[in-house]
C-alpha cells in the first residue's frame, strides 16, 4: 500500500514530460510525487536531481485496459476532497490473475486512499488505526488474526509484479514487487499485511458497491465493468447464517421424529412361530398357511420381520400378502432367507443370513391377517425347519429421516464445498513462506 513520505500541496496544473516519448500530463503533488508513469508510451520514470531516469517500460499487451475515470477526478470521502493521481495494475507472481488499484490524494492526509478492482468487486483501502495485530497460529488451519477482538482468517497470501502504472506516485512502486502480502477476512472486512524485510504494516479494506464509487466520486455507470458471477462480498456473509439456519432445520427434524417416537412407539402387533410341512403334490412346496388377525392403528408404518433360527446350509422362502380383512387391500412381500457356511483351507466361511425385513409405509387402521407361501427343498433336508413371522407398528423409517437431511443439508453442503474450493485454490499460494510476527 501506500504512505505519502510527509503531507503535500494540492495546486492543479503542474506539468511533467516523460523522457521517452516527450508526452506532457499533470500532476497534482508538485511537492513530493518523484515517479510518474505516462499513458502514451507506458514508461514508469523517476524525476532525478538530474534529470528524469526511465525505470521501466510496460509491455503493450499488459496495458488494454485503460483507468475507468480521468486522473484529477475528484470526490470527497469522509468530508474530505481527494484527488485521482495514480492507476497501477498488478499481477500476481505466480498465476494469471490481474487487479487494478486507484489511488487518491488529499492534502493534510499522510496515506493515500486506495480503490481496489479485481473483475468488476471493489474494496475501499486505507491504514488500519491499530498497527499491531495479534496473530494465532493453527496447526490444522490457517492463522487468525484479531483486531480488537474480531477474528480474520488467512486465505489469501501471495507476492505480485506490477504490469502497468500511470499517473504519479511519491515512492518506487517496483519495489512492491518485493513484498509478501497477507488477506484475512471477516467478512465483508479484509485485513491486509504487507511484509518485506522488517517492514509489518497493516491496512483495512471493505467491500464497495459501483453505486458508492458513483455517488462519491460523481461517475457514469457506464465507465464500471460487468462483475463476474461469483462475488465473495455475498458469499462470505450469507456463509454463518446459512450454517445457522441449517443447523436449526436438523434439529428440528431431530425433534420431530423424537416426538413422533414418543407418541406413536413402536409396538409389536402380532407374532407367530411356523413350520414347513411339505406339499406332496409341488416340489419344495409347503402348505400355505394363514395367521390369525391381528389390529393396526394406522396410518402407520409397518415392519415385518422373517427369521429362521434352524437355517443351516439351506433356504426358504417366503412368499407372503397382508391383507386387510375390511376391504380385502393386499400388500405382497417376497423374500428368501438362505444361509450357508463351512471351511475352507482352515478357514472358515459364511454367507446370507437367517433374517429379513419388509417395511410397509402409511398402512391404514384396520384388521390384517397373512396368507404365507414357504417353500424350501423337500424333506428330509427340511424337517423340523421352522420360520417366526413379527409384524410391528410405527417402526422408525431411516430412509425418509436421511432423505429429509439429504434435502436440509444439499445446498450447505453445495456451498461448503464452493467456499473449500475457492479459498484452497490458486490464490492461496502458502509457497511464500510463514508470516512473520514482528
Amino acid at each position: 500500500m501506500y504512505e505519502l513520505n510527509s503531507i503535500g500541496t494540492n495546486p492543479a496544473g503542474a506539468n511533467i514530460t516523460c523522457p521517452h516519448c516527450h508526452n506532457q500530463f499533470s500532476y497534482y503533488d508538485r511537492r513530493k510525487s518523484a515517479f510518474f508513469g505516462c499513458r502514451q508510451c507506458g514508461t514508469l520514470f523517476e524525476r532525478g536531481n538530474d534529470g528524469p531516469v526511465e525505470l521501466r517500460t510496460f509491455d503493450e499487451a499488459d496495458r488494454d485496459q485503460p483507468p475507468l475515470f480521468p486522473f484529477g477526478t475528484k470526490g470527497f470521502v469522509n468530508g474530505k476532497e481527494y484527488t485521482f493521481v495514480g492507476f497501477i495494475t498488478k499481477k500476481q507472481a505466480e498465476d494469471d490473475v490481474y487487479w487494478n488499484e486507484y489511488l487518491f490524494y488529499a492534502t493534510g492526509e499522510e496515506y493515500y486512499l486506495i480503490l481496489s478492482e479485481y473483475d468488476g468487486h471493489w474494496l475501499i483501502v486505507n491504514r488500519n488505526p491499530n498497527q499491531h495485530i495479534e496473530i494465532r497460529d493453527y496447526t490444522s488451519s490457517r492463522d487468525i488474526a484479531y483486531d480488537d477482538g474480531r477474528p480474520y482468517e488467512l486465505y489469501l497470501c501471495y507476492k505480485f509484479v506490477v504490469v502497468d502504472a500511470g499517473g504519479e506516485f511519491d515512492w518506487n512502486i517496483l519495489e512492491d514487487e518485493e513484498l509478501v502480502t497477507y488477506e484475512y477476512v471477516s467478512a465483508p472486512v479484509i485485513l491486509v499485511n504487507e511484509q518485506r524485510d522488517h517492514k509489518n504494516s497493516w491496512f483495512h479494506a471493505r467491500y464497495i458497491s459501483p453505486a458508492e464509487i458513483m455517488k462519491l466520486f460523481n461517475v457514469s455507470p457506464e465507465l464500471f465493468p460487468d462483475r463476474t458471477a461469483f462475488n465473495p462480498a455475498t458469499f462470505y456473509p450469507g456463509w454463518k447464517p446459512l450454517i445457522r439456519f441449517t443447523g436449526l432445520l436438523v434439529a428440528l427434524l431431530v425433534l420431530i421424529h423424537i416426538l413422533l417416537f414418543v407418541a406413536k412407539p413402536a409396538r409389536s402387533v402380532y407374532s407367530g412361530s411356523f413350520g414347513c410341512e411339505q406339499d406332496t403334490t409341488s416340489w419344495g412346496a409347503c402348505k400355505p398357511i394363514i395367521t390369525p388377525s391381528f389390529a393396526i392403528k394406522g396410518p402407520a408404518p409397518v415392519s415385518i420381520n422373517m427369521s429362521s433360527n434352524q437355517l443351516e446350509n439351506n433356504w426358504i422362502e417366503l412368499p407372503m400378502v397382508m391383507i386387510n380383512d375390511n376391504d380385502g387391500k393386499a400388500w405382497e412381500i417376497n423374500k428368501t432367507l438362505e444361509y450357508y457356511h463351512g471351511y475352507d483351507d482352515g478357514d472358515s466361511w459364511s454367507e446370507g443370513g437367517r433374517s429379513h425385513n419388509a417395511t410397509i409405509s402409511r398402512v391404514p387402521s384396520g384388521n390384517y391377517h397373512l396368507n404365507i407361501y414357504p417353500a424350501t427343498v423337500p424333506a428330509p433336508d427340511a424337517a423340523g425347519l421352522t420360520f417366526e413371522i413379527n409384524v410391528t407398528q410405527n417402526i422408525f423409517l431411516t430412509g425418509n429421516f436421511w432423505v429429509l437431511f439429504l434435502l436440509i443439508t444439499i445446498y450447505p453442503l453445495i456451498q461448503f464445498i464452493r467456499k473449500y474450493s475457492f479459498e484452497n485454490s490458486k490464490w492461496f499460494a502458502k509457497e511464500y513462506g510463514t508470516l512473520k510476527k514482528d
